[in-house]
């Protein structure tokens, strides 16, 4: 189904997504660059191994792979939420994105927007149905998808600009709502609580398995390539948008999306069968559809920190010693203990600080 590109596809294009809605015009601000740097080393990177290794140990999509481990780890079914907070988000996501996109298309293209005379919520449902039938197309439009956002973000960097100030970073003072925009945008960025990389990656992960390799081959990678394009996403979160570039990236975007809902309505479909799997789908995506962007961010920001929150404890707490160590594969006993420590201690107390400082933020 998915090629070995298809995960550093998606490693590609979350931060790219992202960083504009969560980080604009934070390109100027060192402290930030710190925070963000420090979150994805000591909250994204170790979840990302998480994540691939419930891909490996269950060999199974997301859906089933959750049922696999908690029975193998003698646990509540209760864990088994994760598999559906992941569609949950993905689906929530893709509607941030119609919402988005639809806004853009009222401040970019105001001409366009009153010749189409549909309110903002009316067209981003009407992007929704649009995403749902290129969903059929699977993970096809990802490169295409992929290659038109980074073609919009550099339009918009290099025809729009950067904007005043920003070409001198200043070290401002740290704040715990910075720290939690940080903490989220890593979270997203990586991608982590979506169960993208547990679906894009078990046929590989099988193999790896089976070959007793170890998997920080493949992680590595996948996470330096989101480090990578997440600092080029900050830089155009401060660009200057103009209609050209907005209209790139919004295609793009919609390929994204397209892909999230693919992932989402597969997992639904394996799970409640074709019919009511596919309207569970139709009817979370009009719904997403016709909340206002902001309160889909706030909706995203506090699913996305509770759904790493429970990856980190089920995988730290929940499964077994010996199955993480065995999927895993690292090269030595002192790396595997890092990364349980890290998992275990400072990825549950980094996030629950991060939801304090966006909490605050939201009431100030």
């Amino acid at each position: 189904m998915f090629h070995r590109q298809t995960v550093f596809f998606v490693a590609c294009a979350l931060p790219l997504l992202f960083a504009p809605q969560l980080a604009p015009n934070m390109a100027r601000e060192l402290d930030f660059w710190v925070m963000w740097l420090v979150a994805m080393a000591l909250i994204g990177l170790p979840i990302l191994f998480a994540e691939f290794a419930l891909s490996v140990r269950s060999a199974q999509m997301p859906w089933q792979g959750m049922q696999k481990l908690t029975r193998e780890a003698d646990s509540s079914v209760a864990w088994r939420i994760f598999a559906g907070l992941s569609v949950v988000l993905c689906v929530m996501i893709a509607a941030s994105i119609t919402s988005r996109v639809a806004v853009g298309l009222a401040t970019y293209m105001p001409e366009l927007h009153q010749a189409l005379a549909v309110p903002t919520f009316g067209m981003s449902v009407a992007l929704m149905v649009v995403v749902l039938i290129l969903s059929l197309l699977k993970s096809r439009l990802l490169p295409i998808a992929l290659l038109l956002i980074l073609a919009g973000s550099l339009i918009a960097l290099f025809d729009g600009g950067l904007t005043s100030g920003v070409s001198v970073p200043v070290m401002t003072d740290m704040t715990l709502g910075e720290w939690g925009r940080a903490v989220l945008l890593a979270l997203l960025s990586v991608g982590v609580g979506t169960g993208l990389y547990w679906f894009g990656s078990v046929g590989i992960t099988a193999q790896l398995g089976q070959l007793n390799k170890s998997m920080s081959g493949m992680i590595v990678p996948i996470w330096l390539t989101q480090l990578i394009f997440g600092a080029l996403a900050l830089l155009a979160g401060s660009a200057m948008i103009t209609p050209i570039s907005f209209a790139v990236a919004g295609a793009g975007m919609l390929g994204v999306a397209a892909f999230l809902l693919f992932y989402a309505g597969s997992q639904l479909m394996s799970r409640f069968g074709v019919m009511i799997g596919g309207t569970v789908l139709l009817v979370l995506g009009v719904i997403f559809g016709l909340l206002p962007s902001g309160v889909l961010t706030i909706l995203l920001s506090v699913l996305g920190v509770v759904t790493v929150l429970v990856l980190a404890v089920f995988v730290g707490f929940v499964m077994k010693i010996s199955h993480l160590r065995k999927a895993l594969n690292f090269g030595n006993e002192t790396r595997y203990n890092i990364w349980r420590i890290l998992v275990r201690i400072v990825v549950p107390i980094a996030l629950v600080m991060a939801m304090i400082g966006l909490v605050a933020e939201w009431l100030a």
